[in-house]
């Protein structure tokens, strides 16, 4: 497994040797901050250092944009910790759940209050 830097962004090459043939994989994946997306195809190569190249290769045409349905655009943008955290407090499931414990300790201050009258 290989490393290359380009743009930016990671792009890893990990090929694997297939026991019925013995060709090499191409395998990738592009990488960055912690994020990434996986790329393979089905064609081979005969050497691990091939397929390496290739992956790096296409890895490289992937980030310039260069391969149609393909892309690792979205992994280009940096994640704001603030930005994570307001779009999970925004999320709907998690704005049902604040408001019915808002309506749990509403209704028992209530009979808290009518309790003590």
């Amino acid at each position: 497994m290989t490393t290359t830097r380009y743009r930016g962004l990671d792009i890893v090459a990990r090929p694997y040797q297939l026991a019925d043939t013995g060709r090499w994989t191409i395998d990738f994946d592009i990488r960055n901050d912690g994020r990434g997306r996986s790329f393979s195809l089905k064609e081979t190569h005969a050497t691990a250092a091939e397929a390496e190249a290739q992956c790096v290769l296409l890895g490289r045409r992937i980030i310039e944009g260069r391969v149609d349905g393909w892309s690792a655009e979205d992994l280009r943008t940096r994640i704001n910790p603030l930005e994570t955290v307001i779009r999970l407090i925004t999320t709907e499931s998690l704005t049902v759940l604040i408001v019915g414990v808002a309506a749990i300790l509403g209704f028992s201050g209530l009979a808290i209050l009518r309790e003590v009258r």
